[in-house]
């Protein structure tokens, strides 16, 4: 059991969290890479987040990396969050895991009755980007960020990287990755300012207020966190959002320029090797899920992720041939 009632219990009352009061454990939808928990007892209402059974590599390290960035944002105009308390000891659960506040929100789309008419959408679209532009000015320094991450030599990573972690699945190939990753090293951008970078920032990924106006109560799903470029978070956006959001919804330039006033930028300029970099990262992690699901007992497979990788990665190599506008 992924979350054993009893071991949690025990840990709660040391920890001194509502100790002594009854303990309900639930699982809660949602996560592909972690297994994610409601956990009630006496008046507080907590998520449990912790690695799937067959978990991701490095998954413990990334359960502390998560809670750090989370504690680091406390007293910010982040919307996220709150965390409560960290486990790094596996006889508990057998794996790391946290504790942090349950937000009670709603996904941004389709978006919900009270705010499903033009204006709210557009309410909802550009605090989904606001939220975000926060996240960016976010001083990642003076919040004892420093260690996390490898912002010099960022870029020069990135294919490599990622071509390495699709080969450790040991699994099928995707077409083109090879032509991506050539072209990602030849197509480097010269130079970027490096912030908290959420790294899987889209609608499933932020809870918003049920009812007007429209605002993000929360950032969720910090997994692939870490101190890099900004606009990798930007593009990677517009990639998830632009697609679904349909009439009514403002248009791709409206969200950059909106972004760019938020964080007082000079414009943008052209964003094609940040929309490859992150199809071709969400192809890999996507296959990951897809791998991990055929082996792991305690969740269903997920050919979905598998579709997702093989999509994610057709898309990078037509970016390459055809750039957006």
């Amino acid at each position: 059991m992924l979350a054993d009632p009893a071991r949690l219990a025990a840990w709660l009352d040391r920890e001194g969290l509502e100790a002594g009061q009854p303990l309900t454990v639930e699982p809660l939808p949602g996560g592909s890479s972690n297994a994610l928990f409601a956990v009630d007892r006496g008046a507080s209402r907590w998520v449990l987040r912790r690695p799937a059974q067959v978990a991701a590599e490095r998954a413990d390290e990334g359960m502390r990396r998560e809670y750090r960035i989370l504690a680091a944002l406390g007293g910010t105009d982040v919307p996220h969050p709150a965390v409560v308390a960290l486990c790094t000891d596996h006889d508990v659960l057998g794996r790391t895991f946290y504790l942090m506040e349950r937000v009670e929100g709603v996904n941004p789309i389709p978006p919900p009755p009270a705010l499903d008419d033009e204006r709210h959408r557009a309410e909802i679209a550009f605090a989904m980007v606001g939220a975000l532009a926060r996240l960016h000015q976010v001083d990642w320094r003076a919040r004892g960020l420093s260690d996390v991450g490898r912002p010099d030599g960022f870029h020069e990573r990135q294919a490599q990287r990622w071509g390495r972690q699709l080969a450790s699945y040991a699994g099928r190939e995707l077409p083109g990755a090879g032509t991506v990753m050539e072209w990602l090293d030849a197509s480097r951008p010269a130079s970027f300012e490096p912030t908290i970078m959420h790294g899987d920032y889209h609608m499933m990924n932020a809870l918003i207020a049920p009812g007007p106006p429209g605002r993000v109560l929360a950032i969720l799903d910090w997994e692939t966190a870490t101190i890099g470029d900004p606009l990798l978070d930007l593009a990677g956006f517009c990639e998830v959002w632009c697609p679904v959001a349909g009439p009514g919804w403002p248009a791709r330039q409206e969200l950059l320029e909106h972004y760019r006033a938020a964080r007082g930028l000079a414009p943008l300029g052209d964003l094609t090797y940040y929309q490859v970099l992150y199809n071709f990262r969400l192809a890999v992690l996507q296959e990951g899920i897809y791998q991990r699901s055929l082996r792991d007992p305690t969740r269903p497979d997920q050919p979905q992720a598998g579709t997702r990788a093989l999509a994610n990665n057709a898309r990078a190599v037509e970016l390459i041939r055809f750039p957006a506008p």
